[in-house]
């Protein structure tokens, strides 16, 4: 019988070693329950031959922020506010989650024990991962904080026009071996800025087609589309201040701040 070792999407969990295990596989023999001392984690398995409809879990998804939160200190009260309630409860001194954290596909997740311990108090004393691959998993996804590119738009785009110059592709090649070299990516935000000469609705316009034009050009060189949102706002957030309403050569070179693409790479490192 051929045992896949990922289910993806209605069925996510990692069956090995000729077992299905719940967040990894374990040795074939299990734990005697007399040797098991409160706090342990326990195993969840069957022979896949005899697998029934149904068995098969999955647990909750939680914000990787939120699990952050989980240090000690907090009060039970506390931790379930962050995680609500817990999937098991041993003798209040031990809580155990089964949580689902993704992988770098998008689509999986691996499916996780984890472990709060509180002292007499009702306060978290540590909590933890069952298995290493877990907790390596969690770090992983720790959020960093995003990587912030401003481009100028008088680099990436010819006056007035939404087209990529030659000088332009090669500054969003270099985005692109900051994503691919640098980051595991989450999601990229695009926004398009320009300076407050012209009317708005067209500014407005210019600025959505601006990002877009980035995007595509991310797009085409291997950047999941999904993991790209762009906006547009016009002369709406200007970086500088300029006198005169008169558009002279003097005005546009004070305003060439404010012509801009802001590319916000969000992902791990």
């Amino acid at each position: 019988m051929r045992v896949p070792m990922l289910i993806s999407s209605m069925n996510k969990f990692l069956a090995a070693c000729g077992l299905a295990i719940i967040a990894g596989c374990a040795g074939s023999g299990g734990v005697d329950d007399k040797l098991r001392q409160p706090g342990d984690f326990a195993d969840v398995a069957v022979d896949p031959t005899n697998m029934p409809a149904g068995y098969v879990r999955t647990g909750r998804t939680a914000a990787m922020e939120a699990l952050a939160r989980i240090k000690p200190g907090l009060t039970r009260a506390e931790v379930r506010s962050v995680l609500g309630e817990p999937d098991e409860v041993q003798s209040e001194e031990w809580w155990f989650y089964v949580i689902n954290l993704p992988l770098a596909d998008g689509k999986n997740h691996l499916v996780c024990q984890y472990r709060i311990s509180f002292d007499r108090g009702g306060k978290v004393m540590a909590n933890d991962w069952r298995r290493p691959q877990c907790r390596d998993r969690f770090n992983a996804l720790q959020q960093t904080e995003p990587q912030a590119i401003t481009l100028s738009s008088d680099v990436l785009f010819a006056f007035d026009s939404a087209d990529l110059t030659a000088a332009g592709t090669s500054e969003l090649d270099t985005v692109l071996s900051v994503i691919s070299s640098r980051i595991e990516l989450e999601r990229i935000a695009i926004v398009g800025h320009t300076d407050r000469t012209g009317v708005e609705s067209y500014n407005q316009t210019l600025s959505v087609r601006r990002a877009k034009a980035v995007q595509d050009y991310l797009v085409t060189n291997g950047v999941d589309a999904r993991r790209i949102s762009i906006e547009g706002r016009g002369s709406r957030e200007p970086l500088v201040e300029c006198e005169g309403t008169r558009v002279t050569e003097s005005l546009k070179s004070c305003l060439q701040p404010n012509r801009r693409v802001e590319i916000s790479i969000h992902g791990h490192r």
